[in-house]
């Protein structure tokens, strides 16, 4: 991995570096691939990406397979990686204990037999010196195309293991100097006892379909993104996580129509008071649904930074003179509804009850305030 910061380690230890975190970078832009339908698929695309950008990408495939049992996931020792470009943990023990290796391999060709036994046999050197204490579990070749010479060889390890040590006997002069001081016959030894049906490929559909849930999909590929949730039932009882801007509608209520500004129920009561109450938190908790969705569908700060583009719209509005509290929320809610908002992402998505409830969101931190001093 050329992108990969080393860290020293004791004699006999394995190198273990973390590979860059998937790029962090909020989805703000909607580029002309996301506005378009992408001249290519996403599986297409892969087949261009550079060494780098492929490991990346699969970094960011293997992080969200953490929910079927990976308590960590890192990457390798660059060019010296020792058989593993990404390692993926099933224990505190790490390669100590249970652990699976993803081995990247982006070519211009399918990725064959030949290229597979080189790192075969460097799994197991790497074990027989103790650079990692036990073989992984399972090992995964990850390439764009993966030939079908070697799918049919790792459908059946028997068959594979054969053709590993007939490439080890017809190349044994060169292995035996690349593998001094008898490490080749350690390793070899290591490999005639191993289980040939931990190697295997993966599936680039599957990469991709498993991929299409993470954040970083809809940045990497500028698809479209998925569906939102249907909208749930707002909650009957006042959450503590809604106290304060539920507390400057009441605010607002109590210098409108007099309604007690310590008290919802009275609000609540009142029939237009209690009606823009409920009309208010549905708003709020449409706009909690969308941070909840952008979490799970776009890179971190994508909502954040639609959230500063209402802020931005808006500000100016709130600070203007107004005769009541009740004119400010009125007027900032419709410049919300109204204004342009560049072109996040989430645009896509986004209806106006999500505007107004970014406004409810911001009061929440009292970065919008609706009754100011002057006006009680």
């Amino acid at each position: 991995m050329s992108t990969s910061k080393r860290a020293s380690a004791l004699p006999g230890q394995a190198l273990f570096t973390e590979l860059p975190q998937p790029s962090q970078t909020p989805v703000t832009v909607v580029s002309p691939m996301m506005a378009l339908p992408p001249a290519l698929t996403p599986k297409q695309r892969l087949v261009h990406y550079s060494a780098d950008d492929w490991e990346e990408f699969i970094y960011e495939w293997v992080m969200s397979l953490k929910e079927a049992g990976y308590v960590d996931v890192v990457g390798m020792g660059g060019s010296n990686d020792r058989g593993a470009d990404i390692a993926a943990f099933l224990t505190s023990q790490k390669t100590d204990g249970r652990w699976h290796c993803y081995q990247c391999k982006h070519y211009d060709k399918a990725l064959g037999p030949a290229t597979a036994y080189p790192e075969i046999l460097k799994i197991h050197s790497a074990v027989a010196e103790q650079q990692y204490r036990v073989l992984p579990e399972r090992y995964v070749f990850v390439a764009p195309r993966i030939g079908g010479s070697l799918i049919q060889l790792l459908a059946k390890p028997s068959s594979l293991s054969t053709g590993f040590f007939d490439w080890v006997t017809k190349n044994s002069t060169k292995l035996a100097q690349e593998y001094a001081d008898g490490l080749l016959d350690r390793a070899l030894a290591l490999a005639r006892q191993s289980e040939f049906s931990r190697f295997e490929a993966g599936n680039l559909d599957t990469i991709l379909e498993q991929h299409a849930s993470t954040p970083h999909h809809v940045r990497r590929f500028g698809t479209p993104l998925p569906d939102r949730p249907a909208r749930e039932p707002t909650p009957a009882d006042h959450a503590p996580e809604e106290a304060r801007y539920v507390q400057q509608l009441l605010d607002v209520y109590s210098e409108r129509w007099g309604c007690s500004a310590a008290s919802p129920e009275e609000a609540r009561a009142h029939p237009k008071a209690g009606r823009n109450l409920q009309n208010q938190r549905e708003a709020f908790y449409r706009a909690e649904q969308l941070r909840m969705f952008a979490r799970d569908s776009v890179p971190p700060g994508t909502f954040e930074s639609l959230q500063e583009a209402v802020y931005s719209g808006v500000v100016e509005v709130e600070e203007d003179d107004f005769a009541t509290g009740w004119a400010r929320l009125k007027a900032v809610l419709a410049a919300a509804r109204d204004m342009q908002l560049g072109t996040n992402v989430l645009l896509q998505v986004v209806d106006p009850d999500d505007r107004k409830g970014i406004c409810h969101q911001l009061a929440n931190v009292d970065r919008l305030t609706w009754v100011q001093e002057a006006e009680q």
